[in-house]
């Protein structure tokens, strides 16, 4: 009976170690460590480095497209992708304001019962 329960404390024990391993670091050989895919961080790109970083065509319109993609906003976000389109041509020189007002707009959708 004694010998049960040193069994058991003993089992619950292993189980209880083998449970807070963790697999974050395995056991390997130095071969098979060397062998692991390693992940560097990559350059920043926001800022041109003609040495290791070259764009794409040359610097001047790289930085000026970069420049385009960081023009602060001045007002709420608008989101012209999902917006309603307007029942005119995308032609008429009205379409641009008319898309804008209809993103702009809010609506209720009537509770269900």
């Amino acid at each position: 009976m004694k010998n049960a329960i040193l069994l058991a404390a003993a089992a619950i024990g292993a189980l209880t170690f083998a449970a807070s391993i963790q697999a974050g670091e395995p056991l390997l050989s130095p071969r098979a460590r060397a062998n692991q895919i390693r992940v560097e961080p990559g350059p920043s790109t926001s800022d041109v480095n003609l040495a290791t970083n070259r764009p794409l065509g040359n610097a001047k319109a790289w930085e000026l497209t970069q420049s385009f993609k960081r023009v602060p906003s001045t007002g709420k976000s608008i989101d012209l992708a999902h917006a309603p389109r307007p029942t005119m041509s995308p032609k008429d020189p009205r379409y641009q304001t008319a898309l804008r007002e209809n993103a702009t707009k809010s609506f209720q959708v009537a509770p269900l019962k």
